[in-house]
C-alpha cells in the first residue's frame, strides 16, 4: 500500500503541462456546466438537461481517463492517447456550443411561438453554426489522427488530401442533408416557429428546429416531434403556413350542399358558422372579413367555399375543426342540410 501511494506521489510530482491542462479543462466544466448548457436560452428544458449530461459524461470520461493515465504508467498500455482523445471530444464539443452560443446570442432573433416568447437563429446565424461545426470535426479529427500516431494518411495525402477523402468515403451518409441544410437556411425558406407541411410524408407542424442534417418538426395533430432529413423539405413539396409579402395568411373550408338551397340562405348560413367559429377558437383575424364563393355545380350538390384569414397559422387545424362544428350544430336553425343528395335510389324488382 505504501508503495502505491508513494508511487501516485511520484506521479503527481512529475505531471506533464497536458496533464495539468486536463485538470483545468476537467475543472472548468464541472463548475461552468450549467451555464455553458444554457447558453442557447432555450425554453425547452429537456433540450438543456440533455446538453447538461452530455457535457458531465464527457468531463466523467475525461477525469477517468485522466486518473486511468496517472495510476498505469505502463508503456503498453495507451492510456495518454485515451486521454487525450478524450481531451480533444470535450474540447470539441465546449468550443461548439460556447460558438453556437454566442453566434445565436449576436445574430439570433426573437420571435412567437404558440404564444411564447424564443430567441431562435436566423439564416446568418445557422450558416455559421454550420461553418463553426465544420472547422470543429475536421479540427478534432486531424488532431485525433496525431494524437494515435496515425499521421501517415496524412503525410501521404496531405490535410487537404485526407479532408477530400473523409468527405468522398460519408458523403452518401450526410452530404445531402448537410448541403440541403445549408440551403434552407441561407435561403431563409424555412426558421424555427414556421408552420409547414409535407403532404408526401403526411406531416404538418410547427419548426422546432433546423439542425445540420435533420430538422425538427413538432406535430399539429398528436403534439409529439417529428424529424426529417433536411433533403426532405427540398425534394418534397413543402406548403408554408406563414405571412408573408403575398397578403395575408388564408384557409378554406368546403362544404356541398344542395341545389334547394338559394344563395341568400347559404350566404346568412356561411356567415354565422364563421361567427360562432370565431366566439370558440382565437387564430382568426380581427380586422378582415370571411369570403363566400361558390366554387363547383357538381352532379349532386354545390360546392361552396368559405375562405377565411388566419392570425395564428399555428391554429390552423383548431381553426378548420371549429368551423365544421359550427357548420354541423347550425344546420338544423338555417334549414340547411351537409347530407350528399343521392342522385340514384335503389328500384325492388316485381
Amino acid at each position: 500500500m505504501v508503495m502505491i501511494l508513494d508511487l501516485l506521489v511520484e506521479r503527481l510530482n512529475n505531471l506533464s503541462w497536458i496533464e495539468y491542462f486536463t485538470f483545468a479543462v476537467n475543472a472548468f466544466v464541472f463548475l461552468f456546466s450549467k451555464q455553458i448548457a444554457q447558453l442557447h436560452g432555450e425554453i425547452d428544458e429537456v433540450k438543456t438537461k440533455t446538453r447538461l449530461r452530455t457535457l458531465h459524461s464527457f468531463n466523467l470520461t475525461v477525469f477517468a481517463a485522466f486518473v486511468v493515465s496517472i495510476i498505469m504508467n505502463n508503456s503498453s498500455f495507451p492510456d495518454e492517447q485515451i486521454s487525450q482523445s478524450s481531451l480533444c471530444l470535450l474540447i470539441s464539443y465546449l468550443i461548439y456550443n460556447i460558438a453556437d452560443g454566442m453566434i445565436l446570442i449576436r445574430y439570433g432573433e426573437d420571435i412567437n411561438v404558440m404564444g411564447s416568447s424564443r430567441h431562435v437563429e436566423t439564416a446568418t446565424s445557422r450558416t455559421l453554426e454550420l461553418i463553426v461545426l465544420g472547422i470543429v470535426i475536421i479540427t478534432s479529427g486531424i488532431t485525433l489522427i496525431n494524437i494515435w500516431g496515425i499521421t501517415g494518411i496524412l503525410e501521404t495525402t496531405g490535410a487537404l488530401g485526407f479532408l477530400a477523402l473523409l468527405i468522398f468515403t460519408t458523403k452518401d451518409y450526410w452530404l445531402r442533408d448537410f448541403l440541403s441544410g445549408i440551403l434552407i437556411i441561407s435561403g431563409n425558406s424555412a426558421k424555427r416557429g414556421d408552420v409547414i407541411s409535407i403532404p408526401d410524408m403526411n406531416v404538418m407542424g410547427i419548426v422546432m428546429e433546423i439542425g445540420g442534417l435533420q430538422t425538427r418538426i413538432r406535430d399539429l395533430v398528436q403534439g409529439h416531434d417529428i424529424e426529417v432529413p433536411n433533403h426532405s423539405l427540398l425534394s418534397n413539396r413543402t406548403d408554408f403556413y406563414k405571412l408573408n409579402h403575398g397578403g395575408p395568411f388564408k384557409d378554406f373550408v368546403d362544404f356541398n350542399i344542395g341545389y334547394e338551397t338559394n344563395t341568400e340562405v347559404v350566404n346568412n348560413y356561411l356567415r354565422a358558422v364563421y361567427q360562432s367559429a370565431k366566439l370558440n377558437v382565437d387564430g382568426l383575424s380581427e380586422a378582415r372579413e370571411p369570403k363566400i364563393s361558390l366554387k363547383e355545380n357538381a352532379n349532386n350538390a354545390v360546392r361552396w367555399r368559405l375562405t377565411y384569414y388566419v392570425s395564428k397559422p399555428y391554429r390552423i387545424l383548431k381553426i378548420r375543426d371549429a368551423i365544421n362544428l359550427a357548420a354541423f350544430d347550425l344546420q338544423e336553425e338555417h334549414r340547411v342540410d351537409l347530407s350528399t343528395p343521392q342522385l340514384e335510389f335503389s328500384v325492388a324488382k316485381n
